[in-house]
């Protein structure tokens, strides 16, 4: 065996290390450490993957970065199963339900102007020390004059469901996260809370304990105990309802197995909620045929106008894809029909930025009394599997790129054989590995055949395209930008997360605010992009157009999702663009330049600093007013001298309320005739009347924007054409506003007092 061995050795030693190993002497392929470290292949391989990785990295610390954000201690982790959250809606009847944001409620403790939905969030649960993923199939119960809500949990640490509870003193503005009312050793979801003889009854689906479960309340919300199994039956989502003299318990289960596997429907009645339940005679129930299958619940059957309503989830193409509403037509113990009619709830326009852009699967109404009914349902903005689905589409990206490595280097010359270089062991196998190699099996036989033809491919692939032809040096170069596109979207979809660009939670509640710009015929353009840019912004309510000259556009000219108000002036003034507006709603309002473009994460990570510090100009661009006699100074200068005391508003954050009275006041009348004199400098005397209104608190706050773009130096209508000129006018603008309000050359504020990389 020693000398066979040693034969085999030497005629591996005779093939060059960058040739092609020969088949037909039966070599073993596998990786040499040694050689491939300095071979040709391997260098060019490693090079081509390091200038990549740099492509990459710039192209993640721009698109992807700015939007990464750190988990809620252990909560909000990523999960599977989706990001689902809970928002309120409000209206007269059960058919014509608006979101609390429609509502304007302002709740000033909490800095929301106003209470924008989700109202329930994970993050909201988490803060609350019930670490959890997301939240979903929310139940209400009127009890004391106060709102309870009960609804699923996922837990992040058992990652199971639990039930959790939550208090609203004020009609579901906000919530007061109680804590988990009931934590069993398996899943528990959907739990429908009703009350029977002035108790109060729970029954959470527990189809993994493989029966249907009746809990009892002890101490209400947060005590429960097991008053009866009902069913030997692994139902979901079932509900009790109190109709025609029964009691009716309609429930789903799956049935058959693989792809036979469908959900049914059964109807149960009886004349107390307590039992005992006797079938429906048509069960199992189907409402829309049997090769459909059924539409199984999505939260409690209501009554309305004497007519009871089923509210069911579409599940048919993705889970929990929305809610549908059937009219109960006809209900006895042996008959049953019901047809879908619409249910009037507002579509998401705002896709992935929506709270409930991809999904909406659960609801709930009850009525408030005095014609006012209340509405809680649960919303994803993702899929069910999207963090599967997105490694899934990234690595496959990945390795794509990988073979177009392999490609460019099989032309260029480095790279002589598309499989691992073949070598041969110089050590000594064993008996067993020996007889491997001679025996003639068909596994043996194909590889080798395989590891030819793959091989032979190299030479075919140089003869097909040549790189030094004007053809052969496009494809290399369409190679390299496939490459390079490739590589960027499987890391977005690896670590870019779900694409959404949500808003930021202060103290566990959302808000909104209104868009203003200020523009004029020449300037359509602009306008055009602004508006359907940030009409996506899941925060903006309303835009508003300030429109200074010339004839203003149609409001069909606009692609926004949300609406869009143009105030017509009668005087072209820079002064308009703080003018007092009583149809503005929102105590917010982001002053925003046509022509500035940044993203909707950095509108809203500004957003959420205002909510901090809403007695201040919070913006984009910082600027310096320093010197003797007083000069404005640009963002270099003001970092040089690392600090600043002045945020231009042509994009930042005001309170309208104190910003717009301030600025249209008797004390900044002799400012704003300035202002209309040098046609400029409207934003520094809003600077000026801030400083001179906070004598002992910081008066503008500076966050810094992951990227900014200057669309008027592509449309060539820049307002202020000649910087030098620009500066001049505003440094003469500071010297009249000082002998006015006062210097502000005291206040100056370091960079550093909020980091740079600041997020929720």
């Amino acid at each position: 065996m020693g000398s066979s061995s040693g034969v085999r050795g030497g005629s591996s030693s005779s093939h060059s290390s960058n040739s092609c190993c020969d088949v037909s002497m039966k070599c073993w392929c596998r990786w040499r450490l040694n050689q491939f470290s300095f071979s040709k292949s391997s260098f060019f391989i490693l090079t081509s993957f390091l200038l990549f990785v740099f492509l990459v990295s710039i192209y993640a610390r721009l698109a992807i970065a700015p939007y990464s954000r750190t988990p809620v201690s252990v909560g909000c982790q990523e999960d599977n199963e989706g990001s689902w959250s809970i928002g309120v809606y409000y209206g007269d009847s059960p058919f014509n339900l608006k979101p609390i944001e429609s509502r304007n409620e302002w709740k000033d403790e909490s800095s929301a102007w106003p209470v924008a939905n989700p109202v329930i969030t994970c993050a909201s649960v988490s803060n609350a020390g019930f670490p959890s993923n997301f939240v979903s199939e929310p139940f209400l119960f009127l009890k004391g004059g106060s709102l309870y809500m009960f609804y699923e949990t996922k837990n992040s640490i058992t990652l199971q469901g639990d039930i959790a509870v939550a208090k609203s003193t004020d009609k579901g503005v906000t919530w007061e996260q109680l804590g988990i009312a009931l934590d069993e050793g398996y899943h528990l979801s959907h739990p429908y809370v009703f009350n029977y003889n002035d108790e109060v009854y729970m029954i959470p689906e527990t189809s993994d304990k493989g029966e249907l479960r009746l809990y009892k309340a002890i101490d209400f919300p947060l005590k429960w105990t097991l008053e009866k199994v009902i069913m030997k039956k692994a139902f979901m989502n079932t509900v009790i309802i109190n109709y025609g003299g029964n009691y009716w318990l309609f429930g789903s289960y799956y049935s058959g197995f693989g792809f036979l596997k469908n959900v049914q429907q059964e109807i149960w009645y009886s004349s107390s909620p307590l039992g005992p339940w006797k079938p429906h005679k048509q069960n199992p129930i189907y409402n829309t045929g049997k090769s459909f299958g059924v539409l199984r619940n999505g939260g409690r059957p209501f009554v309305y106008n004497g007519n009871l309503y089923r509210v069911a989830q579409d599940c048919g193409k993705i889970h929990g894809q929305r809610v549908r509403t059937f009219k109960v037509e006809i209900l006895t113990k042996d008959e049953y029909r019901e047809v879908e009619v619409p249910l009037g709830i507002e579509e998401p326009k705002k896709g992935k930025n929506a709270w409930n852009g991809a999904r909406y699967h659960h609801l709930d109404v009850q009525d408030l009394g005095s014609g006012e009914w209340i509405g809680v349902m649960d919303g994803d903005r993702a899929l069910a599997g999207d963090s599967v689905h997105r490694c899934i589409v990234g690595s496959t990206a990945v390795s794509v790129v990988l073979a177009l490595f392999v490609l460019v280097g099989v032309l260029l010359g480095p790279v002589n054989c598309i499989l691992p270089q073949c070598f041969h062991a110089t050590s000594k196998r064993n008996d067993a590995f020996l007889r491997w190699e001679d025996y003639p099996n068909l596994f043996s036989s194909k590889m080798r055949w395989f590891y030819t033809r793959m091989n032979m491919g190299s030479s075919f692939v140089r003869g097909w395209v040549k790189p030094s032809t004007c053809i052969g040096k496009l494809v290399l170069v369409l190679i390299f930008v496939l490459g390079v596109v490739l590589m960027c979207t499987g890391v977005g979809y690896i670590y870019g997360g779900n694409g959404a660009e949500e808003p930021y939670l202060w103290k566990d509640q959302y808000s909104q605010f209104t868009l203003l710009t200020m523009t004029y015929e020449a300037r359509l353009w602009n306008l055009k992009m602004c508006v359907k840019h940030y009409s996506r912004c899941p925060s903006v309510k309303e835009i508003v157009v300030v429109w200074n000259k010339g004839n203003p556009p149609d409001l069909g000219d606009f692609d926004s999702v949300v609406p869009v108000r143009i105030r017509v002036e009668k005087q072209n003034s820079l002064n308009n663009r703080f003018r007092v507006d009583p149809m503005i709603t929102t105590k917010a309002v982001l002053e925003l330049d046509d022509d500035i473009m940044m993203s909707c994460d950095d509108i809203e990570r500004g957003f959420r600093v205002w909510r901090e510090h809403p007695n201040r100009i919070v913006g984009f661009y910082p600027r310096l007013v320093a010197g003797s006699p007083l000069r404005y100074r640009n963002e270099r200068f003001a970092r040089k001298r690392k600090g600043y005391n002045m945020i231009l508003t042509g994009a930042a954050f005001i309170d309208r309320t104190k910003a717009f009275e301030t600025y249209w006041g008797d004390e900044a009348k002799e400012g704003r005739e300035i202002v209309d004199k040098f046609f400029n400098c409207e934003d520094v005397l809003l600077n000026f009347l801030y400083a001179n209104s906070s004598s002992s608190s910081q008066a503008v706050e500076y966050v810094k924007p992951s990227w900014v773009v200057d669309m008027s130096k592509f449309s060539g209508v820049a307002i202020s054409g000649n910087t030098q000129v620009h500066e001049n006018i505003r440094s003469d603008c500071i010297a009249k506003f000082t002998e006015i309000y006062g210097s502000i050359d005291n206040w100056k504020w370091d960079f550093d007092s909020r980091k740079d990389g600041w997020d929720a």
